[in-house]
């Protein structure tokens, strides 16, 4: 895959969630088309590249046609990379009779676009964030377990034996450990206090450090508290670390862990109190 490559400012945010921390309300109004589409091909053109996406949804202004939109992205940038066969939340901007997108102007991994997508609901109903409340409520009815857990830690960032090369899940089931302390089980049981979750390593997803074939570093930072949907098993044979128990995975590869102090969050618990 050819790529972008760009130098992330650091100097307030971390590297992996840097466009996801800015409010996304001057990239809407700036912008004269937003999109969902997945980018299938860069290539060098006299005014910088060209990029051509596939178009999910057309969210703002007019630009797609039934095989997508062409956008003209700058030779040069300094903030983060766009890569062909991810998918993307896209802000672009009219100069001339060309669309441009400019990725320090809001375009990020549709994965990590959640806080961007809950602004445009706001303005939108029809489009809303992929862990919305509906998705969360339904994932609380459907899982075996429910609890919310701190975050002590990953295999990656405890240091733990993991392979030179992760593969993305596919041909086979990748899945990398996260490290919790229980704090409350809604649902179901956890007899420990230390646990180790599986969670799915897939392509584009929000659990996913971006790019990575990795656990997102933001959504699993230590101490972060998060409401877990679980199911009792293991895909894999190797032990997690002591003292944590192993056994849990999650249910969903992208909603199967979220922030618990979100409204979505805060709501599927409380769908499961009221049915109690």
């Amino acid at each position: 895959m050819r790529a972008i490559w760009l130098i992330v400012l650091t100097t307030s945010m971390a590297a992996d969630s840097a466009l996801s921390q800015v409010s996304a309300a001057p990239f809407y109004a700036a912008a004269d088309v937003v999109f969902d589409g997945r980018l299938e091909k860069i290539a060098p053109s006299p005014a910088g590249l060209t990029a051509r996406f596939s178009v999910t949804r057309l969210i703002k202004g007019e630009s797609a046609t039934s095989k997508g939109v062409q956008v003209q992205i700058p030779s040069e940038s300094r903030c983060h990379a766009l890569e062909e066969n991810h998918r993307y939340l896209v802000y672009g901007r009219r100069i001339g009779d060309r669309l441009w997108v400019d990725p320090c102007e809001g375009s990020k991994l549709y994965s990590q676009a959640e806080s961007d997508l809950q602004y445009i609901h706001t303005i939108n109903p029809k489009f809303s964030e992929q862990c919305n409340r509906t998705k969360l409520k339904q994932l609380a009815r459907i899982s075996p377990i429910v609890a919310t857990a701190k975050v002590v830690g990953t295999e990656d960032s405890m240091g733990s034996e993991f392979p030179f090369f992760r593969p993305w899940c596919g041909l086979v089931f990748t899945t990398e450990y996260a490290y919790y302390d229980t704090l409350d089980v809604i649902k179901g049981q956890i007899p420990d206090s230390k646990i180790a979750v599986e969670h799915a390593i897939c392509w584009d997803t929000i659990t996913t450090d971006g790019y990575s074939a990795r656990l997102s570093s933001g959504l699993f930072r230590e101490g972060n508290v998060l409401l877990l949907f679980l199911k009792r098993g293991s895909h894999r044979t190797d032990q997690p670390q002591a003292p944590f128990k192993s056994g849990y995975e999650d249910v969903d590869e992208n909603c199967g862990a979220v922030i618990a102090d979100t409204d979505a969050a805060q709501d599927a618990v409380a769908s499961l109190r009221s049915a109690k």
